[in-house]
């Protein structure tokens, strides 16, 4: 190795030299210099394009004033504290931009010596607003899955519990459990496809009703293009895939020659707007009111949260079943 590689640096005697400066000057970072006084002597030009004023009124401690008032005592007895112990120091901070906004810095500082005597600190800031804000957007979304999460785990549950009743056919309740589950993932497919905000709601109905009609021709909807938060998206899908089950099971789709209309409306009441939807059908065999009520029976007609005005009727009319829902509908 050459003497000239084993020489130390001597960050100081490079901070005087004009290659230094230059580089010093457009580096895409912000640098501060502090004297052994603790007064800031010199900015590079990122500094001040970045705060919008000049060295004279950054010097000494004017600088100190652009730090956010809530972050400037602690940034403050940071630097205070690495400075009487000799020691690099590092920490967040947001510093005023040019334009009134604050964002924030990551600062690390390093003390530099001459001649083994303290004479200051080097000092770089990187701006990491954006890093920060998509850190923040990330937490909000792992935790906005796992309360999705867990709620679509209680959904799971409470299904299981109410289709493997003791009375019923292990081979009947699988396959009733395994359709309602195949519901809800279909429900939670169109949820993950418009990032967990809204639904189409023609694009939900279809979707629900396309594997019990597959051509097309028995089911018609009707209605204008709207669309329906996350949680009245999952509670229509189950709502309809119990209407559709029994339809096929005792309904108008156990024939050849019956018929579904669902239709849908909006209309403004004093409370805001709201979603009238209508599931009839026609052309099935003849209708009888059962004697008790199953999950699925129980599930629409409680499937509301329980809103002032929200109403969620079944009705088994003479010449087909009907179901009419009428809720508040979200902005």
């Amino acid at each position: 190795m050459s003497e000239r590689a084993t020489l130390p640096f001597d960050r100081a005697r490079c901070a005087d030299e004009p290659d230094f400066c230059e580089l010093a000057e457009v580096a895409p970072i912000l640098i501060r210099r502090t004297g052994a006084d603790r007064r800031d002597d010199w900015f590079n030009r990122t500094w001040l394009e970045f705060t919008g004023r000049s060295i004279a009124e950054e010097a000494g401690s004017g600088w100190i004033d652009g730090i956010h008032p809530e972050d400037r005592d602690r940034h403050v007895a940071a630097f205070a504290r690495a400075f009487d112990a000799c020691e690099p120091y590092a920490l967040d901070y947001r510093l005023r931009r040019r334009d009134g906004s604050y964002r924030w810095i990551a600062a690390k500082g390093e003390p530099f010596t001459r001649h083994g005597v303290l004479a200051g600190y080097w000092s770089s800031g990187t701006d990491i607003t954006e890093h920060r804000d998509a850190q923040h957007s990330q937490r909000v979304l792992i935790n906005d899955l796992n309360h999705r999460m867990k709620n679509t785990l209680t959904v799971v549950q409470a299904i299981a519990e109410q289709t493997f009743r003791a009375d019923r056919p292990m081979a009947d309740a699988i396959a009733c459990f395994g359709g309602r589950l195949r519901a809800l993932a279909s429900m939670q497919d169109q949820l993950v496809t418009n990032a967990w905000e809204t639904v189409p709601l023609r694009d939900l109905v279809a979707t629900t009703c396309a594997p019990l009609d597959p051509g097309g021709g028995r089911i018609r909807l009707e209605g204008p293009c709207l669309v329906v938060g996350a949680e009245m998206a999952v509670t229509l899908t189950m709502a309809l895939h119990e209407l559709l089950t029994n339809a096929v099971k005792y309904g108008a789709l156990s024939n050849h020659t019956g018929r579904v209309a669902i239709t849908w409306r909006t209309c403004v009441e004093a409370g805001g707007q709201r979603l009238r939807l209508v599931w009839k059908e026609r052309g099935g065999p003849a209708v009888s009111v059962p004697v008790g009520r199953g999950f699925g029976s129980r599930f629409i007609e409680r499937c509301l949260g329980g809103e002032a005005g929200d109403r969620s009727t079944l009705c088994f009319e003479a010449d087909g079943v009907r179901w009419a829902l009428d809720t508040a509908l979200s902005a």
